[in-house]
C-alpha cells in the first residue's frame, strides 16, 4: 500500500474507532477548548510506571519482555540513584523523542552522550 493510499484511507475513513489513547505515553486527550484558544495539557509520568505496566498487562507481552520491564522498573539508573530507574529514564526519553519528532540517529547520539556523562556503572542503554 502506498503512502497516498494510506493518506486517502485516513482522510476518507478516519482512524480506528477502537484506538486506545495512551495518555501516559504523552498523547493528548481530545479536551474541549475555551473560546478556541489552544489549551496545553501536561501529564506527569512520575509514580505512574507501575500503573502503565499493569494497564498494558503481562498478557500483551512475552513473559521475557514483561520480566525485563519489571526488572528495569527496580534497577537504579546508576549506583546510589534514588530518583531515576532504568525504565523511568528510558520512558521519559522516549516520550521526549516522540513529542519533539527527534530522529532515531539524533536520539541514539543523545543516549550515547548521556551514557558517557552519567556516573560509572550506569544502566542507561546505548
Amino acid at each position: 500500500m502506498s503512502v497516498s493510499e494510506i493518506r486517502e484511507h485516513l482522510v476518507c475513513d478516519g482512524f480506528l474507532k477502537t484506538y486506545t489513547t495512551w495518555t501516559w505515553h504523552g498523547e493528548l486527550l481530545d479536551l474541549p477548548r475555551v473560546h478556541g484558544a489552544p489549551e496545553e495539557v501536561h501529564f506527569s509520568m512520575d509514580d505512574r510506571l507501575k500503573d502503565m505496566i499493569r494497564d498494558v498487562g503481562a498478557k500483551s507481552f512475552a513473559s521475557a519482555v514483561f520480566k525485563n520491564m519489571s526488572n528495569d522498573l527496580e534497577t537504579p539508573l546508576y549506583p546510589g540513584s534514588t530518583n531515576f530507574t532504568r525504565l523511568s529514564t528510558v520512558l521519559r526519553l522516549m516520550n521526549l523523542k516522540a513529542m519533539n519528532g527527534w530522529t532515531d540517529k539524533g536520539f541514539t547520539e543523545l543516549l550515547q552522550l548521556l551514557k558517557d556523562k552519567l556516573l560509572e556503572g550506569n544502566t542507561l542503554p546505548n
